[in-house]
């Protein structure tokens, strides 16, 4: 299951010592804590692999939040289910 934790810990590590001092949950803007888009498509694809889906491009770039990413994910998962 990815979790609001699971994404942050991504952006951390992504991050590395820029990430000392911030506070990460699941309204964090992608943009807002430097991340460049070669760093959110790395995520995104992190993300994938782990729960193992596929998710619509054009859905996920206009992911801008980690909620909207966990929500992405979810959302798939349950379309998935039902195909």
């Amino acid at each position: 299951m990815i979790t609001v934790a699971t994404v942050c810990a991504l952006i951390a590590k992504k991050l590395g010592s820029k990430a000392a001092g911030l506070v990460l949950d699941a309204d964090t803007a992608f943009d807002s804590v430097g991340l460049s888009s070669l760093q959110i498509t790395d995520i995104v694809y992190t993300i994938e692999d782990e729960a193992g889906i596929e998710l619509d491009p054009s859905q996920a770039a206009n992911v801008k939040t980690v909620g909207d990413l966990i929500a992405l994910v979810e959302a798939t998962r349950a379309a998935d289910t039902t195909a």
